[in-house]
């Protein structure tokens, strides 16, 4: 706890002289924004209207607002030049003006729409943010009621572009590992964990999704294959919000959700309350066959195991944030989660000796586990002066507590007769994360910017198993798989970014030093491991327009990929009698290089190749004992995996009752298990993503999303393709407070995860069921509005907007 200490006390030294030092800004640099206020033909405030602004030359979309309750509505940060600027209301005559942004502010005044006197002849889609957004730095995915269907997180996280959920609760962004931030803030938990929580969220209560498939030297460089950003709803406008929800469906088996989002905002203070219960039960069926390596068709000496399990989850998130409006420039938001998870799983696996060809021995797992995830931090922005000088602060505490309790009965068959054995297997896993940053930015002449901070986060795990033998109702207790391993790390980093936009180029450069030091320990072998490194992890982005439709992006950055805690962690995890799961304490972190160029046209197509080499990279292999009766997988690092990929996105408003988000990814993968050893090509493998949205009445609309994933090879791992169908209907009802949303999942039970793992002496091949085709059938209902009689805020009303959605 000493480094700990000293730790806070480096960041109050930071904070206090964080204030002090006054750097060169560009005194003439102003922020350029365009506001106005609508109103309807008696001069009232008009709310919700849809703010549009669009290039002169081509109509491309600049920038998108809703006018407030009071009618105001604001344009942040619009360059200057000519515009053409379109307001729409339904039930009003479409408002057109060409407009000419100067620097400084550009007031409208008042601008009163029209009563439209036709009815409208086709469906148009107003006040709706667009499905997707391509920014220089990310994609942001604005969820709707319609995609989300009071689903779970997790479950709408696989239906979005780009992203793909496996089986294992493994979460990869363009096929590669990624980092999952909420609110801004990385989630240090293991990939068990992290699923649980993510599917113990609602999607109802999230308000987009950003996908950073490049993070800058800001972001840890853990996030070596990017980051999927979640941000959280929070109301922008004073009064009372919120909505309630809740649904069910079913597969083979029955599932249902329901919770609550309350925002109250005033002039002081934003308080925030959710929380979610998502109950779900589903099977899963796992085959297994083990044989030797070599042939395909030698199966001397091998096994092959059917599983089949009933697995039963409950989750209750609930969480409580608050920002502190402290004055006009400085905001200080706490904020406290609490995820609870029941988890209850009861297998029976038969094994069969394909050498004797006769059943081997059953096994029966009944498992039930306790976690509880709990998350706090505190949040201080303050902006030191109105030309974009500002200081963030972030203080987060985690922590992870998980029971499990796994009672198992094997037989096993002899010829000299069966042999019984009941065991009572109790695994206590815990972990702690402190974490501390600040991060100071600076603007400069010339439209430069530089950003500058440090980060430092104490990790300390405590993980133990305790195994009895059951003879009755007695617990005799037995040291073969008794364990208790204790691991701690710590990391500081401190970076700095660089920032600055020319008349047809954009750049930034970055670099990020980190230093780590860990050490474990496995108290019954009293087996101890240390390592210590620093490393440097540079950054280059440069974007670069040709005209004002064409343009183009080039990146390159350097990254880690840190061993998960679990995959360090020497305890055996069961799987059943005859397969277990291994950490290796001994994995060193993967170092990452990757490159990018994106060509761009209209912000609608991108064509992106992309080329990444990862050293030391994590590869797992599965071993057998000398009987060949039981097999162990744990991760080893190799010598080096290396990735090609071409991916091509079209995102577009095809027309206006019709949108559509359609990805192509063809990607090549190639690795090297040691330096004696050949370079293994895998296959080109074709990914095809598509999500269409279609508006087929003024309160109803469709949805539909195709994936196929295409035959892949990750390592010495190769998967089989398939493909997916999920299709949605989504009602408004009144006044468009409330939807009835209709949601169908794998509508053809076509996903199927089978795939060869090949090992250096043993050859695995898994086929593995899911109940992925469910029905559900959801409701929600959006309540609140203006809360009267409040002082309405002038000058610091563009602060807080910025505080609201600012990301940390």
């Amino acid at each position: 706890m000493r480094k700990f200490t000293r730790y806070y006390s480096f960041l109050v030294l930071l904070l206090f002289f964080g204030f002090l030092p006054r750097f060169t800004v560009a005194q003439q640099k102003v922020d350029t924004h365009v506001s106005g206020v609508v109103l309807d033909e008696k001069q009232q405030p008009l709310p919700f209207a849809a703010i549009v602004l669009k290039a002169k030359n081509d109509s491309t979309v600049i920038k998108t607002a809703l006018s407030e309750i009071d009618g105001k509505f604001i344009l942040l940060n619009v360059p200057t030049g000519v515009f053409k600027l379109e307001i729409t209301m339904l039930g009003y005559e479409t408002y057109r003006k060409e407009i000419e942004s100067v620097t400084g502010a550009n007031e409208l005044g008042n601008i009163q729409l029209k009563p439209a006197t036709n009815n409208l002849s086709t469906v148009t889609i107003t006040g709706q943010k667009p499905f997707i957004e391509q920014r220089a730095d990310k994609i942001v995915i604005n969820l709707n009621d319609q995609l989300t269907g009071g689903s779970s997180l997790m479950e709408v996280m696989d239906r979005l572009p780009g992203i793909q959920v496996n089986p294992d609760n493994m979460v990869y962004l363009n096929g590669r590992n990624v980092r999952i931030y909420i609110d801004g803030k990385p989630t240090p938990l293991s990939a068990d964990a992290l699923a649980g929580l993510l599917r113990g969220m609602s999607a109802t209560s999230i308000e987009r999704v950003e996908l950073i498939a490049r993070p800058s030297s800001k972001y840890d460089a853990s996030a070596s294959g990017g980051i999927i950003n979640i941000v959280r709803k929070r109301g922008s406008r004073e009064g009372l919000r919120g909505n309630v929800y809740g649904g069910g469906g079913f597969g083979r088996y029955a599932k249902y959700t329901g919770g609550f989002n309350l925002n109250f905002k005033t002039g002081k203070y934003n308080l925030l309350l959710n929380t979610d219960y998502n109950f779900n039960k589903y099977f899963v069926d796992n085959y297994i066959l083990a044989t030797p390596a070599g042939e395909p068709g030698l199966v001397f000496g091998g096994t092959e195991s059917l599983i089949k399990s009933v697995r039963q989850m409950n989750n209750i998130t609930p969480n409580i944030s608050l920002d502190l409006y402290l004055t006009k420039k400085t905001t200080l938001s706490f904020a406290v989660m609490n995820a609870l998870q029941l988890f209850k799983k009861n297998a029976f696996s038969e094994t069969r000796d394909l050498a004797e060809k006769n059943l081997a021995g059953t096994f029966d797992n009944r498992v039930k586990t306790k976690m509880n995830n709990f998350s706090s931090g505190l949040h201080l922005l303050h902006q030191m002066d109105t030309l974009g000088k500002e200081l963030t602060i972030d203080l987060d505490y985690y922590r992870n507590v998980n029971y499990s309790d796994q009672q198992n009965t094997e037989r096993i068959f002899k010829q000299a007769g069966d042999k019984l054995k009941r065991t009572l297997f109790d695994q206590n896993n815990a972990f702690n994360v402190y974490s501390a940053k600040a991060d100071l930015t600076l603007p400069l002449k010339h439209k430069a910017q530089m950003e500058t901070g440090f980060k430092s986060s104490y990790v300390e795990t405590d993980n133990q198993n305790v195994l009895y033998d059951m003879n009755g109702s007695k617990l005799i207790p037995n040291d073969s798989q008794s364990d208790l391993y204790r691991y701690s790390e710590s990391i500081h980093a401190l970076y700095t970014t660089f920032h600055q936009e020319l008349k047809k180029l954009s750049y930034q450069i970055g670099l990020r030093a980190e230093g780590t030091w860990n050490s474990g320990r496995q108290l019954q072998s009293n087996q101890r491991f240390r390592q210590n490194y620093i490393q440097l992890f540079p950054t280059v982005f440069f974007d670069y327009k040709f005209t004002d439709k064409h343009s183009f992006i080039f990146s390159f950055d350097k990254k880690t990929n840190r061993p998960a805690y679990e995959n360090m962690n020497p305890l055996l995890r069961i799987i059943n009698a005859n397969n277990f799961v291994q950490g290796n304490p001994n994995l060193r972190p993967v170092s990452s290089y990757n490159g990018s160029a994106t060509l761009a046209y209209r912000n609608a197509l991108f064509v992106t190749a992309n080329y990444g080499i990862d050293f030391r990279d994590f590869t797992y292999f599965a071993f057998q004992n000398q009987r060949r009766d039981s097999t162990v997988t744990r991760p080893v690092n190799n010598r080096y995996t290396q990735t090609l990929s071409l991916i091509t996105a079209y995102n577009r408003q095809v027309m206006p009752w019709w949108y559509t988000s359609t990805n192509i990814n063809l990607r090549k993968l190639s690795y090297q298990l040691a330096d004696d050893h050949v370079n293994i090509t895998g296959i080109t493998t074709f990914n095809f993503d598509t999500y269409n949205s279609f508006s087929l009445t003024k309160q109803l609309s469709w949805l539909i999303l195709f994936r196929y994933r295409g035959k892949s090879q990750e390592r010495n791992i190769k998967t089989d393709a398939y493909f997916t169908l999920t299709s949605g209907l989504r009602q408004s009802l009144l006044k468009k407070r409330a939807t009835v949303s209709l949601n169908v999942t794998d509508i053809f039970n076509t996903f199927k995860n089978r795939y060869l793992q090949q090992s250096l002496a043993l050859r695995q091949v898994w086929e593995n069921r899911y109940e992925t085709t469910t029905v559900r059938l959801n409701f929600t209902y959006n309540f609140g509005g203006q809360i009267n009689k409040i002082k309405k805020s002038d000058s610091a009303a563009d602060e807080r907007r910025r505080s609201d959605t600012r990301e940390n």
